[in-house]
């Protein structure tokens, strides 16, 4: 078990609604192990002007191996036209808490996730 064999995945989205919605999903479906949900103070431009807005900043643990189906997941959930999905490679972690995420999350051969 490697370290860069998971990773943190982070989204914004404007309602506690849509992030309950896509922390429920992600969770339910074993894309994800862990959400923590925090409010954010965005600041940054769209269409020509400055915005300056809350948002809730999601971060997600679980495997690199599901990137593909949770952008999947969240460009189909979220409210954005753009969401920010990004993903940031783990470099190190403690076994066990990398253990934990392995058995709370599908495996995927190929590119499907079974329900």
């Amino acid at each position: 078990m490697k370290a860069s064999d998971y990773c943190i995945i982070s989204t914004t989205t404007d309602t506690k609604e849509n992030a309950n919605l896509i922390t429920k999903t992600l969770l339910q479906k074993k894309l994800v192990a862990c959400v923590q949900s925090s409010t954010v103070k965005s600041s940054y431009r769209w269409q020509g002007k400055i915005i300056l807005d809350d948002e809730i900043q999601l971060q997600m643990k679980t495997k690199t191996s599901l990137f593909d189906l949770i952008k999947k997941e969240i460009e189909v959930l979220h409210t954005y036209e753009t969401p920010e999905i990004i993903m940031v490679d783990l470099l190190n972690a403690n076994d066990f808490y990398l253990e934990w995420i392995e058995k709370e999350t599908i495996n995927v051969k190929g590119k499907q996730c079974t329900n």
